[in-house]
């Protein structure tokens, strides 16, 4: 009835058999082998799905979605060693598995509920009772165990059934070996059989041959034996000669001996009387090359006889010399520390009158400044808050204060550089205005740019004066260190102009003409009228009366009283303004402080004895950008002066700069002038070679000559 079902439910649903068949695992060898080991039973719990059957051990079983204690996994009984009988009763024994010491694939945790020693223990009642209200086993004494640990139980039974089947497996190897060993010797029997039998057939195919040509086979042996009796009669002959020859070669060799044995008799006498030549020569060389050596020994002897002779009173005269010396320089030593204490005194005592000088001047600009210099200021600026005040009376938000605060601020700017007393007030006026009119954030702009403009013309200005400065002295230096590799040719004067050359003669004539007539004569004297006349009395300057110079408080009145279009305009002519000449004399201050201080260094880091250039240590390496940003800074800022640290590092650059091309460039010198010393060597091994090929091209035909007329003769 099932079957009629399957069949049914085969044929009628199964619309994609392709695919099932695609998705089934095909039958192997190994396979069959497989499945003739039996499997494990407790392997899939009862009450497993169908599925589980089919699954391989290596498979965990899957946590499937079921009702509570539909499916109840256990590993057997309790008190029953799982472990030892989990194959069944049939199979072999367990073995240590030695491939795996660290238990990494299986894991033999220690289950107390299967210790077959505490079978007697849980067989009790009341434990038994006990393990059933915990639910740790089921109704007919099976222990209740997780899918975990079902799952490494099967991973356990996987390898014990593998055991069997690598037990089964090699089984068939053995098979399999011993069957092929069976029919490699089947074959090799074979094979001997046919052999023999194939000589057996060879042997009685040669008797009864033998026995069809035995008359043939007497015939061929008499034959045989009248041609081994001519072989032998021949043998004896050959004998015979060969022993007559023999006797002949020896007495040949033993004439041939006793012609050697003369001539190397005749050879030994001569060698002999060559030895003994060679004995008297070699007496007389060894007599006149001791006579020679002996000679030499007293030659050597008194050389260095004499050089130490010369050596001894060279080091006596080095010696007084040093003597001599060293009094001398003691005595220009003695006088120049007296002469330097002299200038060190007088150095103080000018130190200490310019110090002196220089107090009572602070003590004077300081007196100057209490007794009327601030408060001269300070009525200036009152007066400018006090007229500006009056001027720009009605504008909104002015007072009296803030034209104070304004007035202040105006002067502080416009004093910050030196100039008319006229234009400052009028830059001051001008800033006031301006910041009348214009709100804050305008004028904090146009600050901003006025500044970056002084900075930019700064910059182009220190730019100039580096490029100047660095060529200027550059120039010098070249000519002074360069003086002995590079000498300067005297420049071909012009010839004088003819016209020239006369009035020279002319004056000179004159001159000669006058010396022998007599004194030299001026010529008349004329009375020179006055080019102007006045009738009006001129008095002198000492007694002229001086010039009135209104007070700074009367222009700023002026200032803020007439009109803004009367004023001279501060940048009307650009040459004039007092920002653009404290930043012109700044540059030339600083070009002068550069020009010095780089000659000197430059000049101490040059050696003119050797030719050699030494490069200063530099703290702090700089780029051409940064040297001239740091000049216009000092420059902006008012800090030019010999001890400014940007005038300072600048200058450093600066001899860095040129001391490194002045490196470079007698690197070159150097270079090219070897090479100019390979040249002329070569030029001059080329014209000896040439020379002396020229003389003997000459001295070749004087030799046939000579040997023409020595024929001859």
């Amino acid at each position: 009835m099932s079957s009629v079902k399957i069949t049914e439910l085969t044929l009628e649903d199964l619309s994609d058999i392709d695919i099932t068949l695609m998705t089934l695992r095909k039958p192997t060898e190994l396979k069959k082998v497989i499945d003739s080991v039996p499997k494990p039973v407790r392997a899939v719990p009862k009450n497993g799905l169908p599925l589980w059957y089919k699954l391989g051990l290596e498979c965990k079983l899957p946590v499937p979605k079921m009702p509570v204690g539909k499916v109840i996994f256990s590993r057997g009984r309790i008190g029953e060693d799982v472990r030892r009988l989990g194959l069944g009763t049939g199979c072999p024994r367990p073995t240590f598995d030695l491939t795996d010491p660290y238990c990494n694939n299986v894991t033999y945790d220690y289950v107390p509920m299967h210790d077959p020693h505490l079978a007697h223990h849980f067989a009790q009642k009341p434990a038994r009772n006990r393990m059933k209200q915990l639910g740790f086993c089921t109704k007919d004494g099976r222990a209740v165990c997780s899918l975990k640990e079902f799952n490494l139980y099967r991973k356990y039974l996987y390898n014990q059934f593998m055991d069997r089947i690598h037990m089964e497996m090699k089984k068939l190897d053995e098979r399999a070996k011993d069957d092929l060993t069976l029919k490699r010797v089947e074959t090799d029997v074979a094979r001997r059989l046919q052999v023999f039998t194939k000589a057996e057939k060879a042997r009685e195919h040669l008797e009864r041959v033998a026995q069809e040509h035995a008359d043939d086979w007497a015939e061929k042996k008499r034959a045989a034996k009248a041609q081994e009796k001519k072989i032998q009669t021949r043998i004896k002959y050959l004998q015979e000669f060969n022993e007559k020859q023999r006797k002949e070669r020896a007495a040949k060799a033993r004439e041939k001996q006793n012609r050697i044995k003369q001539r190397v008799q005749a050879a030994a006498e001569m060698e002999l009387r060559r030895k003994i030549t060679m004995v008297r020569q070699w007496r007389t060389n060894e007599k006149k090359r001791v006579n020679r050596l002996k000679h030499e020994r007293e030659s050597k002897a008194k050389h260095k006889e004499d050089e130490a002779n010369r050596k001894w009173v060279s080091r006596v005269d080095a010696q007084n010399m040093k003597i001599q010396e060293e009094a001398l320089l003691l005595r220009l030593y003695s006088e120049d520390m007296t002469a330097s204490a002299k200038r060190r005194a007088k150095k103080a005592e000018i130190y200490a009158y310019n110090t002196d000088l220089e107090l009572q001047r602070i003590r004077l600009a300081n007196w100057k400044l209490i007794h009327g210099g601030t408060a001269k200021a300070v009525r200036l600026v009152k007066k400018m808050g006090t007229e500006f005040e009056k001027s720009k009376r009605g504008a909104k938000g002015m007072s009296p204060e803030l034209a104070q605060t304004m007035a202040a601020e105006a002067m502080s700017s416009a004093l910050s550089t030196r100039g008319d007393t006229l234009m400052i007030l009028g830059q001051a006026r001008a800033r006031m205005d301006m910041e009348t009119v214009m709100p804050l954030a305008p004028l904090r702009l146009l600050n901003e740019v006025l500044e970056a403009v002084v900075m930019e013309f700064a910059r182009r200005r220190v730019h100039l004066l580096l490029l100047d400065v660095e060529r200027a002295v550059r120039n010098r230096a070249g000519i002074v260190f360069f003086r002995n590799l590079r000498p300067v040719t005297a420049k071909k004067r012009s010839k004088p102009p003819r016209w020239s050359i006369q009035v020279a003669t002319e004056l000179a004539r004159q001159f000669v003409t006058a010396a022998r007539n007599g004194s030299i004569g001026f010529g008349d004297i004329v009375k020179i009228p006055a080019e102007e006349e006045t009738d009006i009395d001129l008095k002198s300057t000492k007694d002229r009366p001086p010039t009135p110079v209104p007070s700074k408080t009367k222009l700023a009145e002026v200032t803020f009283s007439d009109r803004v279009e009367d004023l001279p305009d501060p940048v009307a002519m650009g040459n004039y303004l007092p920002e653009r000449r404290k930043l012109l004399e700044m540059i030339n201050a600083s070009a002068k402080l550069l020009s010095r201080s780089v000659s000197q260094k430059v000049m101490k880091g040059m050696d003119l004895e050797i030719g050699k250039v030494t490069l200063p240590h530099m703290r702090h390496p700089m780029e051409w950008g940064e040297a001239v940003e740091g000049l216009a800074l000092a420059v902006v800022d008012n800090r030019v002066h010999a001890d400014c640290a940007d005038v300072r590092r600048t200058s450093e650059f600066l001899t860095h700069r040129i001391l490194k091309a002045l490196q470079k460039e007698i690197k070159q010198e150097k270079k090219e002038a070897k090479e100019r010393e390979i040249l002329r060597a070569l030029e001059a091994s080329l014209e000896r070679a040439q020379r002396r090929s020229a003389e003997k091209a000459v001295e070749k035909p004087v030799e046939n000559t000579v040997e023409n007329v020595d024929k001859q003769a």
